[in-house]
């Protein structure tokens, strides 16, 4: 029988990963080294020791599946208030995805300014108000049939880690935007230059009265000290966060501050914010333990990111020695290879210099899957705390000889 899934990645599928444990995957068991860890929210690997912990004491209390408010939730808000003490309340939800789509709903609710700003370079997951992408005059094309007409005139772009550009744009809107949303350390392109750029959204939003979204769906709980905003000390009106936080299961969490709450209960604003597994009892506990072990564990985020210096400089200095044109781009754990020479400062700038290379990259990819490692489709390597110095140097070995091979 023909496959009949329309998710993306299984269309022309070649693997069908069955199992994990620790920095590898396997098929056919066969192991392949792991530079994906789902998507970077698996932070301690696969199966790690406190995952399957987690659910043996899951079991064993007999807790169950709640659809309904239940202990847990509340035990899993409270350690999420530690590491994000600028929460005044906090909403479960059950992806990323949707606790960016009950952000903008949050957003939209607060007045009737209509322009929503989206920063180039940022992803947000299946949200059809996002859903597009910007040309080069920053305008917004659709990534999928089926999105709202009207959704698309209300979409702004200023481009990414440029104040010039961005403030002339933002100035000539800025009575009519709602929002500005952005991812403020960005997979596609994870640099380490930004904070003046995030610290003038902050300012420009304030001034104007327009609210700051943060997605911190990959740098909540990864960046230490917990977040952008505590590392940067900048404050989002309402930040999305998830991934790390389900502990490898599903979850999206939204923190409004206490300005917006303060507004919600002045003008009684009604938001929906019903899901049936948000905050539901499995995910919660789960999550909890994890978070609780992170807390007690701050040594594993320098470790991870001693890791990821290591990955990142020894590939740069082959780089340079080798006159191959790429660069290892990296913002504490978060990595990408880009395959060009030219300094760059955002993702249009990335998109154009590596468009001629995109035959070559796919090539490069499936060159490390034949020598079991997986790279990621998207390009954004995470590495885990399991990942071993054994299995980084084996991925610098083949990628060293992919890039002399294609670059």
């Amino acid at each position: 029988m023909s496959n009949i899934i329309l998710n993306e990645g299984y269309k022309d599928y070649k693997i069908l990963f069955e199992r994990g444990e620790n920095d590898k995957i396997f098929f056919k068991n066969k192991a392949y080294i792991d530079l994906s860890n789902c998507a970077g929210s698996l932070i301690l690997g696969h199966n790690s020791n406190v995952f399957k912990k987690s659910l043996k004491l899951y079991l064993k209390k007999k807790i169950s599946i709640f659809a309904h408010p239940n202990t847990h939730a509340i035990n899993f808000s409270k350690n999420i208030k530690k590491n994000f003490p600028s929460f005044s309340r906090i909403i479960f939800c059950n992806s990323g995805a949707e606790a960016v789509l009950k952000s903008l709903r949050i957003s939209k609710s607060l007045n009737k300014k209509k322009l929503t700003v989206n920063v180039t370079g940022s992803w947000h997951g299946s949200v059809d108000q996002l859903l597009f992408y910007p040309n080069k005059y920053l305008k917004p094309q659709k990534l999928s049939d089926g999105l709202s007409l009207d959704d698309k005139k209300k979409l702004i772009y200023i481009p990414y880690n440029d104040i010039e550009k961005s403030s002339k744009i933002l100035n000539k809107f800025k009575n009519d935007i709602n929002c500005i949303i952005i991812e403020p350390i960005q997979a596609c392109l994870p640099l380490g230059n930004t904070k003046n750029y995030l610290k003038f959204l902050e300012n420009f939003c304030n001034k104007n009265n327009i609210t700051l979204i943060f997605d911190e769906l990959i740098t909540g709980i990864r960046i230490r000290p917990g977040s952008i905003q505590k590392k940067y000390n900048i404050n989002a009106d309402i930040t999305a966060i998830g991934k790390i936080l389900g502990g490898g299961l599903p979850i999206g969490v939204i923190g409004i501050s206490e300005k917006i709450n303060k507004i919600i209960k002045k003008k009684n604003i009604k938001v929906f914010f019903g899901g049936t597994f948000s905050g539901n009892s499995l995910t919660s506990f789960v999550g909890n333990e994890t978070l609780k072990f992170l807390f007690k564990n701050k040594r594993l985020f320098s470790n991870l990111n001693k890791k990821c210096f290591y990955f990142q400089k020894s590939l740069n200095q082959f780089i340079i020695k080798e006159r191959i044109k790429a660069k290892v781009y990296r913002f504490d754990s978060i990595l990408r290879i880009v395959f060009s020479k030219n300094e760059i400062k955002n993702r249009i700038q990335r998109d154009f210099f590596e468009k001629k290379n995109i035959p070559n990259i796919a090539k490069f990819r499936q060159y490390l899957l034949e020598n079991n490692i997986y790279y990621p489709s998207n390009g954004v390597i995470f590495l885990s705390n399991s990942t071993s110095y054994k299995s980084i140097n084996y991925v610098l070995k083949y990628i060293k000889f992919g890039l002399k091979k294609f670059f």
